[in-house]
């Protein structure tokens, strides 16, 4: 039977295990893990190795561990949602993974890891800031400098379970970092995918939210918001465009109004979040008919100013990569709906309630798939199915014709 043991203080541990080897003889070894939960694992992980006529421990010499790997990877990370990628491996995967080995990452590491993080116990890294705000002290000549204050390690929040969609996120994070390490000789299997398919975390089903759908409130935002974002939420209320979207539109990008359309190819100063392989994808969403009417002025003055087809259509002064940030736009939005009394966010009153109006009105599904660039009706579906669900066709509503006028008769049921 083996043991875990520290051979380190009580603030910076340092856990060895010892165990029999192979060979008979006592082993001891040290686990460079950070508790002692998971050098325990590391220990059961040798004894099965022993049990099944392996060494317990193989040296691999210089193989670099997982948290090495972790790091390379991040640093590579191209896609439109890196940023939030590398959070998710600093805050989640290495804690738990970054001081083992790739190999070590097995089926049921994931498992526990999983259940873990169900249940509040999963490691997550704690964030650190100095103790004191204060300024430098004073040095005076011929006497010692003053001792640097220790860095308090900031009180970590009460261990709680992680919802269905986070554990999703955390473990399609984990699955894409095994791909990349498979296709660069690190690994051999993704245990990711190994899991079977009704123990993967679950999302939660979406609850029904409030839509603006109100034109007379829309216009009053329209009004009481400032140029040019009064003409960015008129176009994505009337064309669910996302907020990137709408702020990324170039000026060619309104050549295509007089066919109903307008071209959408990117997303602030990015690629569209459906371009996952950056090949710039287009796609077309519909284009309100009084479009003329209320961006001609704003269209002639940005040509009038020299904007070639590839500038901003909705051009910020104040910034030298030209486009609108997303914090001025919401907190813009903000002040507007406070004055017009809409409780409402910029996506309820923009591109949810685009989709939610229509979808009332009794438009296809089909149609309202394509014009918000959704991969397929199902997507849509997904997230609308109680619009989907209360629109019928006549012949599924037709009834018998039984009535006063029609002389007809209504039998009573019998009673039990």
């Amino acid at each position: 039977m083996g043991s875990v043991y520290n051979r380190g203080t009580k603030h910076r541990p340092n856990w060895w295990m010892a165990f029999v080897d192979v060979d008979g003889e006592r082993t001891c070894e040290p686990t460079k893990q950070p508790t002692k939960e998971l050098a325990r694992r590391l220990l059961l992980q040798a004894e099965a190795n022993v049990a099944a006529g392996h060494a317990g421990i193989e040296h691999t010499g210089d193989a670099p561990k997982a948290g090495k790997l972790f790091d390379d990877w991040a640093k590579s990370l191209g896609n439109r949602d890196a940023h939030n990628d590398r959070l998710r491996i600093t805050k989640h995967l290495q804690p738990m993974f970054g001081g083992m080995l790739v190999k070590s990452i097995t089926l049921p590491v994931v498992m526990k890891w999983l259940d873990a993080m169900r249940a509040g116990a999963a490691r997550v890294a704690e964030s650190a800031k100095p103790a004191s705000t204060r300024g430098p002290q004073p040095h005076y000549p011929g006497k010692p400098g003053p001792k640097p204050k220790p860095r308090a390690v900031k009180a970590s929040k009460p261990a709680r379970p992680l919802g269905g969609a986070s554990q999703r996120h955390n473990l399609n994070t984990l699955s894409r970092f095994f791909s990349w390490a498979i296709e660069r000789g690190h690994a051999t299997i993704n245990p990711v995918r190994m899991i079977p398919q009704g123990k993967r975390p679950t999302q939660a089903a979406k609850h029904d939210e409030p839509y603006l759908d109100d034109d007379a409130k829309v216009r009053d935002l329209v009004r009481a918001l400032a140029h040019p974002v009064s003409l960015m939420f008129y176009l994505a209320n009337r064309s669910g465009l996302r907020m990137g979207e709408v702020a990324g539109l170039r000026v060619s990008d309104f050549d295509f109004v007089g066919e109903g359309v307008l071209r959408v190819r990117s997303s602030y100063d990015g690629p569209l979040k459906e371009d996952k392989t950056g090949a710039g994808k287009v796609k077309w969403v519909p284009c309100p008919d009084d479009v003329d009417e209320v961006f001609g002025t704003h269209l002639a003055e940005r040509r009038a100013e020299g904007a070639g087809p590839e500038d901003f259509a909705f051009r910020c002064t104040t910034r030298e990569q030209g486009f609108y940030r997303k914090e001025h736009i919401e907190k813009c939005f903000e002040r507007a709906s406070a004055t017009c009394g809409v409780k409402l966010t910029w996506y309820q009153c923009t591109r949810h309630a685009f989709v939610s109006r229509n979808m009332a009105r009794g438009a296809s599904l089909d149609e309202i798939s394509a014009a918000v660039g959704h991969s397929s009706p199902v997507v849509t579906r997904r997230y609308y199915d109680h619009f989907v669900r209360r629109s019928f066709s006549p012949s599924l509503r037709s009834g018998l014709g039984i009535g006063a006028d029609a002389g007809g008769i209504v039998v009573a049921m019998k009673k039990r």
